[in-house]
């Protein structure tokens, strides 16, 4: 039997022991686990990634001593998805990470994003009101915010300043409308040869998601079911029509467009920055003038337009929701990093940065663009594409284009449409 005296020693030395192993613990810095993948998200060549962030997490780390914020390099934008699943599956999901486009819906409801809510509700330095109209927004999924945008990839339309100003037509404005964009479309489009085939074209790769973003068509109600049997969607379809009329048959390819032949193309930001500075701008489209102007809406007050959109959230299984949150932050409100994301990235900053600043004018002066008009295209309102999976698209894609070749009647195609739809997304 121990004697009382070194009972007490004995719990003495536990306690010893537990003191010094809670000291030794809590010594060890917080390791924050951070989902990137490396190169740009836009389909066109980019950068690394890593300088602008590891940038991020220098500064991240001197702010929080004893936090240390880990990432596996190496992963390629195709792969991530795939790279994710398998952390969400295994449960090793990063604490913070970037969440494409189309993922976001799917992550917000199979739970793996932390709601943000009681975060930005209880952080008096962040303010919402700085981001672009429907930034933000687009992270919500029932009126909870699951993520932050990180950059945006607007779509602009090209212009073929040297076709226009052979035709003797003036560039259009920033607030032009879609009947300004027929008619100028109706004006080019020639057969410049005589020999019976257009080989003047007004524009390139305008399809149904253009013109419906220029209507402001909503395809789905608020419960997700769609519905397409609407006056703006015959509208639209008819333009498209109408369009494709002009054309007589000889639709244009990437040749005619990248020998001059076309007025106008849709083109993302992203296209835009890596095509228009040297050395590509002498490698495509170098043997005309060129610009870039917001899309075309239905009217002139009104603007709308379509892009891409990468986002970052937390997850909601992290241990660290608080340094999460900072890191977040760090990426997607700090205004150096999003200046940087102008500077080193190929998006525009969801931030409503000063387009006065001398670094943002003189970086955008730079590469052919204005930091006014990247600014007026940012706060137009946003339409975003309703969740499809492939099947759904390719059937949309395929009934729509049919419609605007064929003569049915656009109502009862509609319709019909409409119902093949919602029937599919019900049997999923």
């Amino acid at each position: 039997m121990i004697s009382k005296p070194k009972l007490r020693w004995v719990a003495a030395g536990l306690v010893v022991f537990a003191l010094a192993l809670s000291i030794v613990y809590a010594q060890r810095p917080a390791v924050i686990r951070l989902g990137i993948f490396t190169g740009g998200g836009w389909g066109v060549p980019s950068a690394s990634t890593y300088a602008f962030v590891d940038g991020i997490l220098e500064r991240f780390e001197a702010e929080h001593p004893g936090v240390r914020v880990e990432y596996d390099s190496g992963i390629r934008h195709g792969d991530y998805p795939a790279w994710m699943a398998d952390r969400i599956l295994t449960g090793e999901c990063p604490d913070v990470f970037l969440i494409l486009d189309e993922d976001l819906l799917q992550y917000a409801r199979l739970g793996v994003l932390k709601n943000l809510n009681p975060q930005i509700s209880s952080d008096p330095d962040f303010q919402p009101d700085r981001y672009y109209p429907g930034t933000l927004e687009r992270g919500r999924y029932d009126i909870q915010q699951f993520a932050l945008p990180l950059e945006y990839n607007p779509e602009m339309m090209f212009v073929n300043i040297s076709l226009l100003e052979k035709e003797g037509i003036s560039i259009p404005d920033e607030t032009w409308d879609v009947d300004d964009f027929y008619a100028i479309c109706e004006q080019v489009t020639k057969d410049l040869d005589g020999n019976g085939t257009i080989d003047q074209f007004g524009v390139y790769g305008y399809d149904w998601r253009h013109a419906m973003t220029a209507y402001d068509v909503h395809l789905a109600t608020q419960s997700g079911r769609l519905q397409l049997n609407q006056p703006s969607i015959v509208t639209a379809i008819g333009r498209l029509k109408e369009l494709r009329q002009l054309e007589q048959e000889t639709p244009p390819n990437q040749d005619d467009l990248d020998a001059g032949r076309v007025a106008f193309a849709p083109m993302s930001y992203a296209e835009f920055i890596t095509y228009n500075p040297y050395p590509w701008r002498i490698k495509r489209y170098a043997n005309f003038d060129w610009r870039c102007i917001p899309m075309p809406s239905q009217t002139k007050e009104d603007g709308f337009y379509s892009g891409s959109s990468l986002y970052m959230g937390i997850s909601s299984r992290t241990l660290y929701a608080n340094l999460s949150w900072s890191l977040l932050k760090a990426f997607c409100y700090e205004e150096q990093s999003q200046k940087e994301i102008v500077f080193n990235g190929l998006g525009v900053s969801p931030i409503v940065l000063d387009q006065y600043d001398p670094e943002i004018a003189g970086y955008y002066e730079n590469i052919g663009i204005s930091a006014t008009l990247v600014d007026n295209i940012m706060k137009k309102n946003p339409q975003y594409s309703v969740e499809l999976d492939d099947s759904d698209l390719l059937l949309l894609d395929t009934r729509i284009q049919s419609m605007i070749d064929g003569d049915d009647d656009l109502d009862l195609a509609l319709m019909k449409l409409e119902q093949d739809l919602n029937l599919a997304k019900s049997e999923k």
